[in-house]
């Protein structure tokens, strides 16, 4: 790993192009070791966090929402972006938890993704929450969401049938099921 490391590309030039309310885009110029140049476009997109929610009768909450760039309505994990509001990773799931179920609950990180490596600066630190309790926060304006709780056979069904579509549900899913979820499977 060390070796990699050594051959990182140095960045020799960045050049910001938009600086959004979400997102930022720059430019960055890149030399390999061999003085090989070229150019990466990076999309800057502070943390976020997935929460995997379950209910007391062990169903997964999931949240059905609008989502223009896919032009469809998804099938979701809570999840959101850390911002101002938040100290740390753990206080934006419970922000995220709050807004999008209308409860909150005790965390347990079980682990984290880069979304899109390939473009995006964006990791995504992922939670389970059990223990919910009645506490909800105003969604976001222009969120409009629909909860739908679903067994976890009937989570793993809706992949195989992609109603689930979206990677980041998918993955804290999958890490859900690696990490022990009280059914069994570890």
């Amino acid at each position: 790993m060390r070796d990699l490391e050594e051959e990182m590309p140095a960045v020799i030039a960045t050049r910001r192009i938009f600086e959004g309310k979400v997102i930022g885009v720059r430019v960055d110029t890149l030399r390999q070791a061999d003085g090989t140049e070229y150019s990466r476009e990076v999309v800057e997109y502070a943390g976020a966090v997935v929460v995997v929610p379950v209910d007391p009768h062990g169903r997964l909450l999931f949240v059905r929402q609008y989502r223009h760039p896919a032009g469809a309505w998804l099938l979701e994990l809570p999840a959101g972006g850390i911002d101002d509001r938040d100290t740390s990773p753990e206080d934006a799931a419970q922000r995220e938890l709050r807004e999008e179920t209308g409860r909150r609950g005790r965390l347990r990180r079980i682990g984290g993704m880069f979304l899109a490596p390939g473009y995006s600066t964006e990791y995504q630190h992922v939670y389970v929450a059990t223990g919910l309790v009645e506490d909800s926060l105003d969604a976001d304006e222009d969120e409009d969401l629909r909860l739908q709780p679903l067994t976890l056979d009937e989570a793993l069904a809706a992949i195989d049938h992609e109603e689930i579509r979206d990677a980041k549900s998918i993955a804290a899913l999958m890490m859900y099921v690696r990490r022990g979820d009280g059914t069994g499977r570890a």
